[in-house]
């Protein structure tokens, strides 16, 4: 499962290292949707939803990044990141389709999801905890991390690794520079291959 594919570029890389797996890409922002939608047309284990993985369930406002990147829209308000990358602004919202973890699992008849990829600007421990039941099954997770609060209320990257600790995962490889990055984390139990 893929939150925040943007365009779909490692939306395809997924879909090539799981050709047997099924690979759940969300992406709220209509634009970037109508191009992941036509960047991953040629792969049959793609699902694509034109929608957020919040923690409700219902419209919620998207701040939307604009100028030097359209990468960096969320559903909190952008505060730090003003002043870390002026060259990109949020002049716009728009009203999105949320739904939770667990509520898009039940509505959509998933039982299980082996891996993780959040690349949700600030909100991913929100959207894990909405999870509750689905994260049970997980067995990884590939996190962008913060240790500022580039977005208003996000949780910085020590709360999430402390929660997903108490869930069973723990730190199995780490690539955060100036305080920001991405994790991954490996659910106790299993090994690396």
């Amino acid at each position: 499962m893929e939150a925040g594919a943007h365009k779909g570029s490692d939306t395809v890389e997924l879909a090539k290292m799981w050709p047997e797996g099924t690979i759940h890409a969300f992406e709220p922002v209509p634009q970037l949707y109508k191009k992941l939608k036509k960047n991953t047309r040629n792969y049959g284990n793609i699902l694509c939803y034109p929608l957020a993985l919040g923690d409700t369930t219902g419209l919620n406002k998207m701040y939307i990044s604009e100028g030097a990147s359209d990468a960096s829209s969320s559903l909190l308000p952008p505060k730090e990141h003003l002043t870390i990358f002026p060259s990109i602004y949020f002049d716009d919202t728009l009203q999105v389709a949320t739904l939770t973890l667990d509520d898009w699992a039940k509505k959509n008849y998933i039982t299980s999801i082996d891996f993780f990829w959040l690349d949700l600007q600030g909100m991913e421990l929100k959207v894990l905890k909405s999870g509750s039941t689905i994260l049970k099954t997980v067995k990884a997770i590939y996190s962008e991390v913060s240790s500022i609060e580039g977005y208003e209320g996000q949780n910085l990257y020590y709360e999430l690794q402390a929660w997903l600790g108490k869930q069973g995962f723990h730190v199995e490889r780490e690539a955060v520079e100036n305080g920001e990055g991405n994790v991954f984390f490996l659910r106790n139990s299993e090994k690396m291959h």
